[in-house]
This record gives structure tokens, sequence and C-alpha cells, in this order.
């Protein structure tokens, strides 16, 4: 196992801390308001974070990962509770993980590790989601940004922006952060 491979573990569990964070600071009242993401809620938008939490741990624990879900299916009224066991679920099992294992992705069958990365990213990119859609600017941890990055810079440019992916890059001003530069790309408003 290379350490590629094994950085996805710590990858995934940093990714649902800081799901975790941002869904903690979220005021109960706020629940109904829209998010940064069109026609989301940010109810909505934590339980899509939370269904790609749940098909994580699903993965690592050798389940079998359903078809797409949709954002209501994971609502639910403690969200950071629901979080905060599936990353007790996630810590539990990856010790014991054959991160080289095949599981199917929307890549087709792939090795764990890399069935990972896109359920991981979409956690580290949603929980900015969170932290934006209430107006506080965060910068995402180095490790994370970097992780995501990679990442986006393997997606081609049609994949990237296929319906249903990444809108249009955005503009950033000039000394923009690295998180900011980022997200810009992946279509967010900074």
């Amino acid at each position: 196992m290379t350490d590629a491979t094994t950085r996805i573990g710590t990858m995934a569990t940093e990714a649902v801390a800081l799901l975790i964070e941002a869904v903690e600071r979220t005021s109960p009242e706020s629940w109904d308001q829209p998010s940064n993401l069109d026609d989301w809620s940010l109810r909505e938008l934590a339980g899509h974070a939370t269904g790609s939490a749940a098909k994580i741990v699903t993965l690592v624990e050798d389940g079998e990962v359903w078809g797409r879900s949709e954002p209501l299916d994971w609502v639910c009224e403690d969200p950071a509770a629901r979080l905060r066991e599936l990353g007790a679920r996630l810590r539990g099992a990856l010790p014991g993980a054959d991160l080289d294992a095949p599981r199917v992705s929307p890549e087709g069958e792939v090795p764990l590790h890399r069935a990972l990365t896109y359920p991981v990213s979409d956690l580290v990119l949603h929980s900015w989601d969170l932290h934006r859609s209430q107006g506080r600017l965060v910068e995402l941890p180095e490790s994370l940004l970097t992780f995501c990055r990679e990442l986006v810079e393997t997606v081609p440019e049609d994949r990237l922006r296929r319906p249903g992916g990444f809108g249009p890059a955005q503009p950033v001003t000039e000394g923009s952060t690295p998180t900011a530069r980022l997200m810009a790309h992946l279509g967010r408003s900074v």
C-alpha cells in the first residue's frame, strides 16, 4: 500500500470532522434558508453531504452502495449527531479496510482508495458551502484543499462542467486565498 493509498483514510476522517463542524455551527433557525447552491436550502445541502458521508462509510465497510440519493433522503432532525455516528463507524472500519479492494464507482470498478476520492471531496466542498451560505469565510485545511485541488485537476473540463456538475468558473480578485480560487474555479461566488 502506498502513502497515497493510505492518505485517503486520513482525508476521509478529516472531511467528516470538517462537515460536522460546519453543521454544528448552523443554527436551527437557519436550516430552511437558501444555500449558495441553486435550489437547495441549508437543510438539503446538509442532507446531500450526509448522504456522501454515508456512502464513504458504506464503501469502507464493503456494503452495498445504492444509487444516487436525493438530498432529502438524508435529512434528519439532528444532522450533527448522524454525522458523528457515521464518523465513529468510519474510524472503526478504516483500520481493517483493504484500500486496494475493488469497489463500484462512477468510473466503474476501481480500488477503494480511488472510489472514496469523489465523496470525500464532496464533503470538503459542501462544508465550505455551508459556511459560505451563512456568510462565514473559511479557509479549508491545507491537506484537504490540496486533496480536492488534485482531484479537480484530473477531471476533464467537459466532465467538470456537465449538467449536475460544477458551473462556470467565477472571477476572483488578485490576492484571493487558495480556497477562494478553488471554489471560484468550481463555480462558486467568492
